[in-house]
């Protein structure tokens, strides 16, 4: 059905505005209303993120903030319109949102019912259980192969320092999380990785331990530092906080498996055997009451992990998306899917993919389909010199600053081809957008402080 309303440009029409007890929207683009609350919400974010800074949010700058509030309207409309939300990548991340949504609104409702405090007694045999009570100073270096972590381990023993080998031998993720030392700092030992725990419990303080251990990151040669007891006291806030996210971790699981119950899963250990390649004859992995799960909904969820994957891990993803779909269907039945908590954040997430979408093709492709000269270059690199001024009072040779003039100029073009595909979408849609300004002049909105501001008032 088209959408037809009324654009209310006349005197006459704005006094009707003024009267009618039922117009208190700011603005109609079609069959949606966007209230006062509303568009102050939307706009301060638009502040927030960026859009513009106004020192002074007057009824131009309102307006100007309300036309970048509708031109997002339009350009989800227009998404829609063409259908980009059956998109592939755009339905599979809507879906994602939509599970997530689902699954927290039934945890809320179905399965967090209990008390989740703790009493004194109960969080010191929480920390002793999780070893939390205990904390290590350990320096390592984490190699990928078992070779590389044997030499290390001689020359460490030879005498060599921590510092001279991790540029060396520790692989790029652990020198950047951990630093050239290799210093980890204090962690409880509950953190630890589970192969090295083990050994931290028994080892001497100053001890390098004699093997490799291997985990899933990597061959770690270590030596301990330092063992120390947690203050109870000190932790407790934390440790309290850590207890109730646990119990309600129980909680979920248990109306996890509960659920599996009631619908019945049961695995197919053929299909699950079969279960090693994407172009094999479909076969199911897993049933239950109302539904199952297919090589082939497994493929198109875990194709790209699959091959870090072992046996084991196999059979428990393809375990994890059967719950999924469990769950699905319960929430279903129970009709959480439409429920607006789980249906706001479904289309925020929708919307947001649809303009993504659309800036990429008829922005950013456009741009790129008009060529950036050298002479473009070199004029904006004129015309704006001080841009390139260093501290000395030098400017900057055009060579190093060339990549990042044209890298500007192609998203100045993108943005160009946004504004022009905008303002198309706004004739396109003229007869569908409504604004009711004696509405937007009763909106308050609050200057943002810009950074320095608080602390130039408090001198």
């Amino acid at each position: 059905m088209k959408l037809r309303t009324i654009v209310r440009i006349s005197l006459l029409a704005l006094v009707a505005c003024g009267t009618d007890p039922e117009l208190t929207y700011v603005a109609r683009i079609g069959e949606t209303s966007l209230s006062k609350e509303d568009f102050k919400e939307r706009a301060q974010k638009l502040m927030e993120t960026g859009y513009k800074h106004f020192e002074d949010v007057n009824e131009d700058a309102k307006l100007a903030l309300l036309n970048g509030v509708i031109a997002r309207e339009l350009l989800v409309r227009e998404g829609l319109r063409r259908g980009l939300d059956r998109e592939l990548s755009i339905a599979r991340e809507v879906e994602r949102t939509e599970q997530r949504a689902v699954m927290n609104k039934l945890y809320e409702e179905e399965a967090l019912h209990g008390d989740y405090t703790s009493t004194e007694e109960e969080l010191r045999a929480f920390a002793k259980e999780r070893e939390y009570d205990v904390e290590v100073l350990s320096r390592q270096i984490v190699c990928a192969t078992e070779e590389e972590a044997l030499e290390v381990l001689m020359a460490l023993q030879e005498g060599s320092p921590f510092e001279s080998l991790v540029p060396i031998y520790s692989t790029e993720t652990i020198q950047r999380r951990f630093g050239p030392a290799g210093q980890l700092g204090w962690f409880k030992m509950g953190h630890m990785l589970p192969e090295l725990m083990e050994p931290l419990r028994t080892m001497d303080e100053g001890q390098l331990y004699p093997h490799p251990v291997k985990t899933q990151i990597g061959y770690h040669v270590f030596r301990l530092d330092k063992r120390r007891h947690v203050d109870f006291a000190a932790q407790r806030e934390w440790l309290q906080e850590k207890a109730r996210v646990q119990k309600r971790a129980d909680d979920m699981e248990q109306y996890v498996h509960r659920l599996r119950r009631e619908y019945e899963l049961e695995a197919h250990d053929e299909g699950l055997k079969a279960l090693t390649a994407p172009d094999g004859e479909e076969q199911v992995l897993f049933s239950w009451r109302g539904g199952q799960l297919t090589t082939a909904a497994y493929w198109a969820n875990l194709a790209a992990s699959h091959t870090r994957l072992d046996s084991a891990a196999r059979y428990k993803a393809a375990e994890n998306l059967a719950g999924v779909q469990i769950m699905m269907a319960e929430g279903r039945k129970l009709q959480y899917d439409r429920d607006p908590e789980v249906r706001e954040p479904v289309e925020q997430k929708r919307d947001a993919l649809i303009v993504e979408w659309l800036y990429r093709t008829e922005g950013r492709e456009v741009a790129r389909q008009q060529p950036i000269t050298e002479e473009d270059v070199r004029v904006y690199y004129d015309a704006n010199a001080e841009m390139f001024t260093r501290t000395d009072g030098k400017v900057a040779d055009l060579s190093l600053v060339y990549n990042s003039i044209k890298t500007l100029l192609r998203q100045q073009a993108a943005t160009k081809a946004m504004d022009a595909f905008i303002a198309r979408l706004r004739d396109q849609y003229s007869e569908d957008i409504e604004i009711n300004t004696e509405a937007l002049a009763e909106v308050s909105l609050q200057v943002l402080a810009q950074p320095g501001e608080d602390a130039d008032k408090g001198e």
